[in-house]
């Protein structure tokens, strides 16, 4: 390990480390971290994220997946990543493979949800801009300076206009199952202007983060079209 890794990889997880032999400073940050968990993982995330190739990822993921770690090694994230359910990884990374507006913001969603260093509030701003980013389009294409409330607006006063693509339970495709879903996700706690504004926990940020990755699908899926 480079000399001015082994600085900055102590900086990133304020580790001191007395100035010697490069190879006596890394053992010395290495010993240092394996004493702690979180120590050694946000080690193990930085070294990733500036030094990291594919082979390295791969070879700590297996490492990561069989000893039944919480975290696992993503390369498009540059770090660790809290491992979630197959099926929800599957379905976000179905979600966020095209290039368009929507699959950045949720790239950018999941990475303030999941990763070693979370941002809750940060987390559900993007995954409303990842929506907004397939339904305004769909829904309120002309409206200035379109938000999901207006999205919101539009579905509850125009719904019978609409066809969501679940029957429900009178089998009629009523929108006002995707209206209700919307209504949970926006908007972000953090945002509130009726003076309930509070920072959301990150478990309802990664709620809406997996909410946020469902509608996208369905709206890129034609899970919601005019009558």
């Amino acid at each position: 390990m480079k000399m001015s890794l082994i600085h900055s990889a102590a900086l990133a997880v304020r580790v001191p480390v007395q100035n010697g032999h490069s190879v006596e400073m890394m053992h010395s940050l290495i010993g240092t971290c394996a004493n702690a968990e979180d120590l050694f993982l946000d080690l193990i995330d930085y070294l990733l994220s500036t030094y990291g190739g594919n082979s390295r990822y791969a070879s700590l993921e297996e490492c990561l997946s069989v000893g039944g770690s919480a975290w696992m090694a993503v390369k498009d994230q540059k770090g660790l990543q809290r491992r979630v359910d197959e099926s929800a990884q599957q379905s976000y990374e179905s979600a966020a493979s095209p290039s368009d507006q929507a699959g950045e913001e949720l790239k950018q969603a999941w990475v303030n949800a999941f990763s070693r260093n979370p941002d809750a509030s940060d987390a559900w701003d993007h995954a409303i801009k990842a929506v907004e980013a397939v339904l305004i389009p769909i829904v309120v294409p002309q409206q200035d300076k379109a938000q999901l409330g207006h999205v919101v607006g539009s579905l509850r006063s125009q719904g019978k206009r609409w066809k969501f693509i679940l029957p429900g339970v009178q089998m009629n495709h009523d929108v006002q199952p995707l209206v209700s879903m919307l209504d949970a996700l926006w908007p972000n706690p953090d945002r509130h202007a009726n003076g309930n504004q509070r920072q959301p926990t990150l478990e309802e940020a990664q709620a809406a983060v997996h909410l946020a990755v469902s509608i996208v699908q369905w709206a890129r899926g034609n899970g919601l079209m005019l009558r």
